[in-house]
């Protein structure tokens, strides 16, 4: 999670692929940087950055590189200088010992349904608690995104519900637009309570009879303070990476409320995705929802569960 120690963005905690890293270290030595990686592949700078340093080490501590050690494989700069020999040798190079992918808790509609009871019972704050839950489970965005959305993405001025949203450009961690649904019952009941309560505790009002009485710039989830989650720069400047380390706190402390053991608000992710291929939707459906911009990144990172042989053939005439 971005605000653990090193600072490490979710996306990096997905399961390794060769070809897919490989791919990426090739972007980068072909003067791509971190952030135009990430965003063609909808993932994190940070994500990008781990990856391509896990394969070049090993290209470095086994090809024999003249020049380059597993020390200066860890820097852009003395790779791409190197560029040819680490090109040539990737033509031939496999890992040692590939790394399985994890196995992902997928959430059932009971585990969720009993959680939502759980954080009800629990939470100090159950209004925003609760709409905070179900609006990861029933969009996917990342906690970064849910703590950059303002009311306007959720209402229209007249205040009837934005069925059809978008995660706009400046909310997107990948910096690209994409739709956002809030066509769940469950979610837009939450939503509309905590909305409500907000308004009688008088927090960033707005004008009358104008998006619920609420300002429409201000941010859709509060802090307890009142204000939004606080979103911090972090790295280099001009870098464009940022953490929240509060709303990603909240989650693990719903999750907790909830005690639903081996979820994050990654995994959650798996479970939206999950849900949309039982939908019959596409790898192209997903990674649009999703933030991922190509297909292949979206099979290796949220691969479609397949029946059993068992069941495919079970009744077939």
């Amino acid at each position: 999670m971005p605000e653990q120690k090193p600072p490490v963005d979710a996306e990096s905690e997905q399961p390794h692929s060769w070809a897919l890293s490989v791919e990426m270290l090739r972007a980068v030595l072909d003067d791509n940087t971190y952030d135009a990686v990430g965003a063609r592949h909808g993932i994190s700078r940070t994500a990008v950055e781990r990856r391509i340093k896990a394969v070049a080490v090993q290209v470095a501590a086994t090809a024999g590189i003249a020049g380059l050690n597993t020390d200066g494989a860890a820097f852009v700069r003395r790779l791409r200088a190197h560029r040819d020999a680490v090109l040539e040798a990737l033509k031939t190079f496999e890992p040692a010992q590939p790394v399985a992918p994890r196995c992902v808790r997928i959430l059932a509609d009971e585990d969720i349904a009993i959680g939502a009871l759980r954080i009800r019972g629990r939470s100090h704050q159950p209004l925003e608690d609760l709409a905070l839950y179900y609006i990861l489970l029933a969009t996917g965005a990342r906690p970064l995104e849910i703590a950059r959305l303002e009311v306007r993405d959720y209402l229209h001025a007249d205040g009837s519900v934005r069925r059809s949203s978008q995660i706009r450009t400046e909310v997107a961690i990948t910096g690209r637009a994409r739709p956002l649904f809030f066509r769940s019952a469950r979610l837009n009941d939450a939503l509309d309570a905590y909305l409500a309560d907000r308004v009688d505790r008088g927090q960033a009002l707005g004008r009358d009879g104008e998006y619920r009485g609420l300002d429409p710039a201000s941010r859709l989830f509060l802090s307890p303070s009142g204000l939004g989650f606080a979103i911090m720069p972090y790295g280099v400047d001009g870098q464009k990476r940022f953490r929240c380390r509060a709303i990603q706190e909240v989650y693990r402390k719903l999750f907790r409320y909830a005690e639903l053991k081996e979820i994050t608000a990654l995994t959650v992710r798996h479970t939206v995705a999950d849900r949309l291929y039982a939908r019959g939707a596409d790898e192209s459906q997903v990674g649009l929802l999703l933030g991922i911009a190509e297909r292949s990144a979206v099979r290796e990172q949220f691969p479609r569960r397949l029946p059993s042989l068992d069941a495919l053939t079970n009744d077939l005439v």
